[in-house]
């Protein structure tokens, strides 16, 4: 479930991300599902989640890190504000047809 909206901060850091940072993520906030498969995800509540997702990320091999990031930017770069406000007035179109369907 979405607690937290779709917290464009998330992208930020994989954006500006020179030297392969890992990306560690709360499952409950929107951008998870574009960006949860590249970062590590934790729920918010589990101290020993987190904890474990930090150590995982420190000691994870160079090769995975980059091959993370570059992911991470590629999918950014793809789900940009053009392709969200497409698929926003897509829905929109939907829905209005759905509705238009249902009064007739």
């Amino acid at each position: 479930a979405v607690i937290d909206g779709m917290n464009l901060v998330a992208k930020e850091g994989p954006t500006v991300n020179n030297r392969d940072g890992v990306l560690i993520l709360s499952e409950t906030i929107g951008a998870c599902e574009q960006l949860g498969p590249d970062a590590l995800t934790v729920a918010p509540a589990d101290l020993e989640g987190t904890t474990q997702a930090l150590y995982t990320a420190l000691t994870m091999p160079p090769d995975e890190r980059n091959k993370r990031a570059i992911s991470l930017k590629k999918s950014i770069e793809e789900h940009d504000v053009t392709n969200w406000l497409l698929h926003v007035l897509e829905d929109t179109v939907n829905l209005v047809q759905e509705q238009s369907e249902k009064a007739t």
